[in-house]
């Protein structure tokens, strides 16, 4: 699945999610199980133990579409 959302690509599958940014060489990669869904803030964390990153998902359609696919529970 693929979202667009301002200023990057979120392309999602039930084991892997990539943040592809417009305009700009920088993509970030993680594993589902290294994800967390906000709920309220509609924020999307990736803890990979060393490194983490955390994109705002935009809309509660975004969010529910992205939980929907990657089969992750938003808290």
């Amino acid at each position: 699945m693929v979202i667009t959302i301002p200023g990057a690509k979120v392309i999602a599958t039930a084991h892997d999610v990539l943040v592809k940014f417009d305009n700009s060489l920088i993509t970030l990669q993680a594993k589902t199980d290294d994800l967390t869904v906000f709920e309220g803030a509609r924020l999307l964390v990736a803890n990979g133990g060393t490194v983490t990153w955390s994109f705002p998902l935009g809309t509660q359609e975004v969010l529910d579409s992205f939980c929907s696919v990657t089969g992750i529970s938003p808290i």
